[in-house]
């Protein structure tokens, strides 16, 4: 125990060895080895987007504030503006709507050709019923058997 530096007396049964510094190297209480702790990971894409798609926002319904996740707030507006006349709105309201609603498990992932025809039958029928003026392109979509002809 002589002979170096700063040596303090120890308790007879305390050893010092691999993983047991000398009493005077040890930390002192309450004090950290990593007084900054950890650095926090950076966030992927995936992380972020969830985040912001989300988060709450609020919004006005029906003359009440009220919190929605920023999602709900864009199926919303795409679905105000659908009803509204909007042409590719309503084309790609009804899209999300078809793809929402198939089933998870299916054994053919498109849709059969009774289904398109009824769906183009439904677009056909909206569109009718729209103002051709509010049209951004005028484009009526065609069946399989029309493209045909």
């Amino acid at each position: 125990m002589s002979g170096r530096k700063g040596n303090r007396k120890r308790s007879a049964d305390y050893e010092v060895g691999y993983g047991k510094p000398p009493s005077e190297h040890q930390f002192a209480k309450g004090q950290s080895g990593n007084p900054r702790g950890r650095p926090k990971g950076k966030k992927n894409i995936d992380t972020m987007l969830r985040e912001a798609l989300f988060a709450p926002i609020p919004i006005q319904m029906n003359g009440k504030t009220t919190n929605v996740s920023a999602l709900e707030a864009i199926v919303l507006k795409l679905r105000n503006n659908a009803i509204a006349g909007d042409y590719r709105s309503a084309v790609q309201a009804i899209q999300l709507a078809i793809r929402a609603l198939q089933p998870e498990e299916s054994e053919s992932s498109a849709a059969s050709p009774l289904d398109q025809t009824v769906m183009m039958d439904l677009m056909r029928d909206y569109l009718e019923h729209q103002d051709p003026a509010a049209n951004d392109d005028g484009d009526v979509p065609k069946t399989d058997e029309e493209e045909d002809q």
